[in-house]
């Protein structure tokens, strides 16, 4: 019984980081649809709390700005991700063109879907 408890344990924790790799894949391929989907419905709670380069940003704000974005590609570089538990993960990126900038967000699961609760943008210098 304790070889067979050992070895549940062991493979629990080799496969671990692969899950938290296909995780922060997942996270990273909706952050990429958020991206060029033209705005922040379906990827961003619409009681968000966000911060950009002009100070507290609701979700009609990030409405109102994905208006007014040029039609352009959206290229991202430097995803980093960290889930601080099974339903909660930090993600930080840079995005380049016309706006290029440094952003946080904070996703949360809700359900079977990841959602952004909070997110900062910051201009690159």
């Amino acid at each position: 019984m304790k070889l067979h408890k050992n070895l549940l344990l062991t493979l629990l924790f080799a496969t671990s980081p692969l899950a938290i790799a296909d995780g922060a894949e997942s996270l990273i391929a909706l952050d990429k649809q958020w991206g060029s989907a033209g705005g922040p419905a379906g990827y961003v709670a619409e009681d968000v709390m966000g911060i950009g380069p002009g100070g507290l940003v609701s979700f009609s704000d990030m409405v109102a700005a994905a208006a007014t974005t040029a039609d352009e590609d959206y290229v991202v570089s430097g995803y980093q991700v960290k889930f601080l538990s099974d339903d909660i993960a930090v993600m930080v990126h840079t995005a380049a063109g016309s706006d290029p900038h440094a952003s946080l967000h904070v996703f949360q699961k809700q359900g079977e879907n990841w959602i952004v609760v909070a997110t900062a943008s910051a201009p690159d210098a």
